[in-house]
């Protein structure tokens, strides 16, 4: 979450234009710190350079629709996730809180409910992630042996310590690569993070990038826990010892 005094980061993910450039005006004026998307692969690209407290999704999306945003978004962290959309069944209520929304909205829905409900929900978060850290404090070493990313994000580090430069495209792989940390991660959706044109991009460029990835580590020492998963992508697992 957020620090204390930091606005709230909201993505708004709503592919009608009109209604897209309302909510983000609307949460603006509120004090929150918005961002608004089309579509799912604007959405992943961006949260690689900058994380989001909460997600407004629409359902009915180009590509790959609102359950299925949710979904990835519930697993690769602990932000908010609330479904703003038109579908008012209740077998795609269901359907959306159990892909992963904290809140199921039902368009039209007054700006101010929404407002109140990013309020409620970011402190529902905030009280979680305080009694998680209560009843789970790791020690600094815990923390120092792991894979992650330098701050600056340019450098990959390895638990032993050692040091890897990364180039652009490598430092997007690894780093969506460690946000999935112990899941296959399809070929499919690496591309739409990777790449500007994801359904024109060949995948064998991807296989290209993992081998010099893997190439440049290995001349430095390292032997990164990556490795392919037949017909399902690639995986990154720090309990594999070897490539």
């Amino acid at each position: 979450m957020q620090a204390e005094d930091s606005p709230l980061k909201i993505c708004v993910v709503e592919d009608e234009t009109d209604l897209r450039d309302e909510l983000v005006e609307s949460l603006q004026e509120a004090g929150f710190n918005v961002r608004g998307f089309t579509a799912s692969r604007e959405l992943y690209s961006s949260l690689l350079l900058t994380p989001c407290d909460i997600a407004v999704l629409d359902v009915g999306l180009p590509g790959e629709d609102g359950f299925s945003i949710a979904e990835r978004l519930r697993a690769m962290g602990s932000l908010g996730i609330i479904m703003l959309t038109a579908r008012c069944h209740a077998e795609d209520q269901v359907r959306g809180l159990l892909h992963g929304a904290d809140v199921y909205l039902v368009k039209p829905t007054d700006l101010r409910v929404l407002h109140a409900t990013i309020i409620s929900l970011a402190r529902r978060l905030k009280e979680e992630a305080k009694l998680s850290q209560d009843t789970i404090t790791p020690s600094a070493s815990a923390q120092t042996m792991a894979w992650r990313l330098a701050a600056d994000g340019w450098t990959l580090l390895t638990p032993q310590g050692a040091v890897l430069p990364l180039t652009t495209q490598e430092r997007t792989f690894l780093q969506y690569m460690l946000q999935r940390e112990g899941q296959a991660v399809a070929r499919e959706e690496l591309a739409a993070v990777i790449s500007d044109n994801p359904y024109e991009y060949d995948l064998h460029r991807l296989e290209s990038l993992v081998s010099r990835l893997r190439k440049k580590a290995a001349a430095h020492g390292i032997h990164l826990p990556l490795r392919a998963v037949r017909g399902a992508g690639y995986l990154f697992s720090a309990s594999e010892c070897s490539i």
